[in-house]
């Protein structure tokens, strides 16, 4: 892999050596961007540079991409870009996103999500069904300038399309193996010169794809619908105004982990006691207005999402029914973003914005150990404590079951001011760009459980129920308040209009927060204390304050990158190469429990990312494209050398698309496209004593078009690789989610 990772450089360096020595300047073009073939309109209502002049390393998806790899949900982009790694979880509770060494499985986003300039506030919204994509831009480092807190590893901006742009009706049919069932459907109209609307749902099922051995039906079936309104209005070449609802459901069989031999490396199938599921209803609203003067741009982009979700996990994953967890949640989230930015043709761009967001969510986290937990886990702190301390009478739990409630709420809110300038031409072909954002957020803590056991004192053998036990409450409130300047600066020099290198530094940020699923493991502190307290008051030890074990602390990094980016549209050429380097600062690393029933996140010392991305795009004739995307990510903690877990230090995509015209023919089109994605080794542990060595997924698409009708047929993981999509510890033993196998299946769509 060394010896690749150096060829593969050394050929990026060399043809960007070559392009930034060729050619004459060309003629700027400051309204679309050139992608090998494809031109795709970009814009941005606060960013002071164009996309393909930005000082920062960036990728950006175009329908022809997204189409020829079948993207249809957030994960699937990891392949698409460089150092991007998003873990298929088990279900689409949460969505852990890992860019350039950064990220975290249980705190919140490090990588921000916008939709229509709208952003995501949570990371149980963000695997959603991807419909009617116009574009989707990844710009990898600290966004926080522009985009704030959660944009410490990067920004996924994704832009649905315009009934403005598009008019027609769209149909698509997909059936595959394992009952994967799919049809999609949208309008798009145009009413009159004004006003133009879109309407779109989809519904999908699978049956799954793995299965329980002790039941023997599928582990993980899954089921999902939803739909999308559009509706936008230009009463005036300057104003415009655009409404989207949107709303998705969805319902599926969860966490298929199959129990891990560390000796042989052999992952056992799934084989689950308890039923695992996870369903979700999410409504969201967005309303964006826009003023287009001669001289500035002005903005508002308004957000409102609800979601509530039911989440039931045997946490145990195994035969035996120890314990499990049943969380449920519900959002709501309002966000509001001003901005106004130049838009004259003067050296001097400017951009000014003010943001607030609000975001209340309630959960309910109850465990509850079943028979085999209460006989192996708290029966067993008895045994070991009376073991521990002779005097302490001989205490049994007679229960056979212990429910240990968990409410809590966790609203937050927050605001943020921010400016960005760029100046071009300080000297030819020489910008500058240097932006800072002021940040406030404020969370609350609000946590109550009550939980009660029977309990009986053996003496001769003889078992006496202890009457007048009291049940153990806990009700913590606490507040955590986080502050923050966020500054960047980018220095970019342009050879030719289409030829560049930058060097830019940037500081992230990523807000505290609470542990919510550890507050079984608070409760089981309590309840010891108390029987402790009752029995034998001088063993008695009180345990800390919920609230402070609760609580984590914010995460910082410094990013500091160089680049080197070109376009030559007349070769059908287009390149990128950058090398970065992040210093990490109070790492929130998710790390599992001493009682081995559940995880916690906390901040660990300072660590630190560095590597190189290059990304190639060819054009080599009218219908023939090719494109390579290498990211290379060296991250460690500085205190041990260690590699950060759930980090991938190598991801590889190359990809081929063909597209073939016939004239008199009985088709109109022929099409053909390969994506090989490589990405590993992968630390699964702090210890780095589990990992996922380097694999590859080879995925082939091809169909024949006539008139207004396609047909592809399409395979993904064409070789049926083995691997570990997931890594997880419950008790002190180690589980796996193995990845997807061998799927393969046929779309029938229709455009008129």
């Amino acid at each position: 892999m060394n010896l690749f990772y150096s060829a593969a450089c050394a050929t990026a360096v060399s043809f960007f050596a070559q392009i930034v020595r060729a050619g004459s300047p060309e003629p700027v073009d400051t309204t679309k961007t050139y992608l090998l073939g494809e031109v795709v309109v970009t814009s941005s209502a606060k960013e002071t540079n164009q996309l393909r002049t930005l000082p920062g390393s960036v990728s950006l998806l175009t329908p022809q991409m997204l189409s020829a790899g079948r993207i249809e949900a957030i994960r699937s982009i990891s392949s698409l870009v460089p150092n991007l790694y998003i873990p298929d979880y088990g279900a689409r509770l949460t969505s852990a996103i890992y860019l350039r060494g950064v990220g975290a499985r249980s705190s919140g986003q490090s990588v921000g999500l916008y939709v229509d300039n709208i952003p995501y506030p949570d990371k149980s919204t963000f695997d959603f069904e991807l419909t009617d994509i116009q574009r989707i831009e990844a710009l990898r480092g600290p966004q926080g300038t522009l985009y704030g807190r959660n944009a410490m590893g990067g920004i996924i901006n994704i832009y649905t399309l315009s009934p403005f742009d598009f008019q027609g009706t769209r149909l698509l049919l997909s059936a595959g193996n394992y009952g994967q069932r799919k049809v999609k459907a949208s309008h798009y109209l145009l009413w009159r010169e004004t006003l133009a609307l879109s309407l779109g749902g989809y519904y999908g099922r699978s049956d799954g794809y793995f299965v329980n051995q002790l039941t023997g039906r599928k582990a993980d079936p899954e089921e999902s619908a939803g739909g999308r309104l559009r509706l936008e209005w230009k009463p005036l070449r300057s104003l415009a105004a655009t409404y989207t609802l949107a709303f998705d459901y969805v319902t599926q069989g969860a966490f298929p982990y199959g129990l891990y031999h560390k000796d042989t490396g052999r992952t056992d199938p799934v084989c689950i006691g308890d039923s695992s599921s996870y369903r979700r209803n999410m409504l969201t609203h967005t309303l964006l207005l826009e003023y287009r003067a001669d001289r500035f741009l002005l903005s508002s982009a308004t957000g409102y999402q609800q979601f509530s979700d039911r989440m039931q996990m045997d946490q145990d994953f195994s035969p035996l029914t120890l314990f499990t967890l049943r969380q449920q949640q519900r959002q709501q989230a309002v966000s509001q973003e001003w901005a106004i930015r130049s838009r004259t043709e003067s050296p001097y761009q400017w951009s000014f914005g003010l943001y607030g967001f609000w975001n209340n969510l309630h959960a309910d986290a109850p465990v509850t150990f079943r028979e085999d937990g209460v006989r192996t886990i708290l029966r067993k702190v008895f045994d070991d404590l009376r073991e521990q301390n002779p005097r302490m009478p001989h205490l049994l739990v007679l229960d056979n079951q212990l429910y240990i409630p968990g409410t809590f709420r966790t609203p937050s809110r927050g605001g943020a001011l921010f400016h960005q300038s760029t100046y071009n031409d300080i000297l030819p072909g020489l910008s500058l760009t240097a932006g800072l954002r002021l940040d406030y957020e404020t969370q609350r803590l609000s946590y109550r459980s009550t939980a009660k056991m029977r309990m009986g004192i053996a003496v001769n053998n003889i078992v006496a129920e202890i009457p007048g036990i009291a049940p153990s409450e806990i009700e913590a409130e606490d507040r955590q308040d986080f502050f923050q300047w966020l500054p960047k600066l980018s220095l970019r020099y342009a050879f030719t209009p289409r030829t560049f290198t930058y060097l830019s530094a940037a500081k992230g940020y990523k807000a505290g927060g609470y542990n919510i699923q550890m507050s079984a493991d608070v409760m089981q502190s309590r309840m010891q204390y108390d029987m402790m307290h009752q029995f034998v008051p001088s063993l008695a030890v009180l345990p800390e304050p919920a609230e402070k074990l609760m609580a984590y602390r914010p995460e910082y990094s410094w990013n500091y990158e160089a680049g080197l980016r070109s376009e030559r549209p007349s070769w059908g050429l287009a390149g990128e190469l950058t090398i970065f380097y992040t210093a990490l600062r109070d790492v929130q690393i998710t790390r599992f429990v001493e009682s081995g029933s559940g995880r916690i996140l906390s901040n660990a010392g300072r660590a630190r990312s560095m590597g190189v991305e290059a990304t190639l795009r060819t054009q080599f004739s009218a219908g023939l494209s090719a494109h390579l995307n290498y990211g290379y990510t060296h991250a460690v903690s500085l205190y041990d050398r260690t590699y950060l877990p759930y980090i991938p230090s190598h991801t590889l995509h190359i990809g081929m698309q063909y597209a073939h015209l016939f004239r008199r023919a009985w088709v109109d089109g022929f099409t053909l496209s390969t994506q090989l994605s490589g990405i590993g080794p992968i630390r699964w542990t702090e210890e780095n004593d589990i990992l996922q060595s380097f694999y590859a997924l080879l995925n082939i698409k091809t169909g024949i078009r006539k008139g207004p009708f396609s047909v592809d047929v399409w395979a993904r993981n064409l070789t049926n690789t083995s691997y570990a999509a997931f890594y997880f510890e419950s008790f002190n033993r180690p589980y796996v989610q193995k990845g997807k196998p061998f799927q393969a299946g046929v779309d029938l769509s229709v455009v008129f």
